[in-house]
Parts: C-alpha cells; structure tokens; sequence
C-alpha cells in the first residue's frame, strides 16, 4: 500500500533532520576534542559521510560534490587542526571527480559523433514520418534520457559509497602494512627512541617487529613533559609486558643519550605536502632536530590516511596550545606567569628521513607525488 504524499513527505522530513542532528553532534564533538586521535577521527567520519550521502537529495553529480564539500567545510571550521576529517572526504571527492570524468570520456564520443548526425538523419527522414511518428519519437528519446539520468545518480551514490567503504578496509587494516616494512629495518640489539608515546601505530610497529623478527632491542620513550607523562608510562608498561627493554627518560636527556641510539620513531598527526607533519607530542620537533645535528635516521610512520594536500604556510597555525597550569601547577593563580604550552609540534621535512606507509617508504621530498595520486587540487580549499 502506497503511503500518501504527506506521509512521505513528513519521513523525508525526519530522516533529513536525523542526518543534521548527527552532524551537530560530531561538529560539537570536534570543538570540544572528544575524539581521540586521527584513526577514530577518519573512521567516524567515514561513517558520517556515508549517511549523509545515502540521504542526499540531488539530480546532478556536480550537485552531490558540492554538498559534500559544504560538509567538509563545515567540519575542517569546527576544528582547524583535524586533518583526518577533511583529508578521508577530499579522498571520496577524488574517486567521485574520477568517476564522472571517465563517464564524460565515455560518452563524449557518442555525444559528439550524434550531434553531427542527428541534423543530416532528421532533415532525410523527418519528411517521410508522419507527425505523430515523431511526437513518439520524440517522447521515447525523454524517457530513455530520464531513465538514464536516474541510472546515474544511482551510480555515483553507490561509488561514493563504496569508495567510502573500500577506504574504511584500508584505514582499519593499515598497521598490517606498516608492520611488514618494520621487520627490515629494526635491527638486533639496537637502541631506538620515540617522543611520540601516545602513537598507536608506533606501539604496534614496536611490538610486532618483536614478535615477528624475534630481535631483541632497547626503546627510550621521552616523558613529554608536561601532557604525556601519563602516557609514556603507560607505553612504556605495554611493551614491557611484551619483553621489549624500556626506558623512560627525560626530555632533557636526549641530546646526551642521541650518540647512543640507532633509530629515533615518531607517530605523526598530519603529513603535509611538503614533507613536513604535525605530531601530537609537544617537543618532537627538538628531538628530530637533535637527531639531525647526530646524523641518527628518523623514521616517521603514518597511515596514507593522514596525508594532507596542505601547505603549512603558516605553521603556528597548525600548532595546538594548551592550559599554562600543567607547566607551573604551584603557582599562586594571582601571580602567575604566562607560559605556553604546547600540545602538538611541527616537524620541518629537512628533519625526517623516511615515512613508513602502508603502501611503502617514501622521502618527504616525494610526499606530495603520493598526495596528488589521491587527491584533486581543485578540492584544496573547500571554501568558495
């Protein structure tokens, strides 16, 4: 039984201010930085997204594009530094772009091969039908066009969707790659060191390449004072339970302790065009320096994921700063001192040597090679 016109009307109603009310929801999510880290970012996203493109109303592509960019917008204002969000939907924005340009090219021959023809057949043709001959014609070609419109959108919501999906597979199966390359490069009895504690990827890297290569080696995890104390504890508790030799040393000690150490390992938050990236850990940057002054190599591992068409042309920007009472908590509140603290870092290129990616090791001179293959430049900058 079909259901009357008010009733529809009233459940496309409801469905479309389920979807806003869920996107209100994420958006307040962001600005109050209740989502931990850039992997649960990207896949809540992912799965926004995906509702919010099964519940579009459009009648051209070019139409869905646009609403999908208004989302990213909305979402890159809420939180400037949440990368993930707007890297996962610039990358559905590619396969859509792509899709639609290979459908253009498919059916630019025929369009053009049909606009020179039909004048010379209708005018040869035309005299000998009789008029309602034509007007049948005429109505069949309207409907065959509107069936194939239909087919389209069809066709690009379910691309847009699986591409949403396939990217999901990836995101949850990237560590599985990285692991691969860690084997090679982990060597038996070396000493490696990570300011980036709070990395999930760094801590799976550390500990499969234990279990697989059955190496033995020393991981020093700087303290991060004064936001991840907590945390390097808690890494360092991880991989001790897992036989991996740990020591948690102070921020100050890595410039005497860099002559030791073999590799130095950082989880990154953003990877930007120019082979720079930001890291969740105050302090990396001075570490990836010392690094550099020692010739020791410093791998940076990261999910493709978090590749961004980017240019940290204003790097304080990008830098995340916390409350000042994490540096000085026995201060009198009336007498204190203004202080910075800062929550995240930038790391220049010049300081990284290779990223360790799911889909390989490439310089950071190459980083924006990988980049172009997943994005489109037109899609950059989302504001109109």
């Amino acid at each position: 039984m079909s259901l009357p016109s008010s009733a529809h009307s009233s459940i496309v109603t409801i469905n479309s201010s389920d979807i806003n009310v869920t996107i209100e929801h994420f958006i307040a999510r962001l600005k109050r930085h209740q989502i931990d880290g850039p992997y649960a970012m990207a896949l809540e996203t992912l799965q926004l997204l995906k509702r919010f493109i099964s519940q579009a109303r459009w009648s051209h592509v070019s139409e869905l594009i646009e609403k999908i960019r208004q989302l990213a917008n909305r979402l890159e204002k809420a939180q400037p530094t949440a990368f993930a969000c707007g890297n996962v939907i610039r990358r559905i924005l590619a396969v859509v772009r792509d899709e639609e340009e290979e459908e253009l090219r498919s059916n630019s021959p025929q369009a053009a091969s049909s606009s020179v023809a039909e004048p010379m057949i209708s005018s040869m043709f035309n005299l000998l039908q009789k008029p309602e001959d034509n007007q049948q014609k005429q109505q069949q070609q309207q409907k065959q066009q509107k069936q194939r419109s239909t087919k389209t959108r069809t066709d690009f919501r379910q691309v847009a969707i699986q591409g949403i999906k396939d990217l999901i597979d990836e995101i949850t199966n990237i560590d599985d790659g990285i692991q691969q390359i860690a084997i090679d490069l982990i060597h038996d009895h070396e000493i490696l060191l990570t300011p980036t504690p709070e990395s999930k990827t760094v801590l799976k890297f550390l500990l499969k390449t234990r279990e697989r290569s059955n190496r033995r080696f020393t991981v020093l995890v700087t303290e991060g004072f004064p936001n991840n104390t907590a945390k390097a504890h808690e890494f360092a508790k991880k991989l001790a339970q897992h036989n991996i030799e740990t020591i948690v040393i102070p921020d100050s000690a890595v410039f005497a302790l860099m002559t030791r150490v073999g590799k130095v390992i950082i989880g990154t938050k953003a990877v930007f065009i120019n082979g720079g990236s930001i890291t969740s850990t105050s302090g990396v940057s001075a570490v990836c320096e010392c690094a550099h002054e020692f010739k020791t190599p410093v791998f940076a591992v990261a999910g493709l994921y978090k590749f961004s068409p980017l240019y940290p042309f204003d790097v304080e920007k990008f830098v995340e700063f916390g409350g000042s009472q994490k540096v000085l908590p026995q201060m009198d509140p009336e007498h204190r001192l203004d202080t910075l603290n800062s929550i995240t870092d930038y790391v220049p290129p010049e300081n990284i040597d290779i990223y360790i990616t799911n889909v390989g090791g490439f310089a950071p001179s190459f980083i924006y090679r990988i980049a172009w293959d997943n994005y489109k430049q037109v899609d950059v900058q989302l504001e109109m």
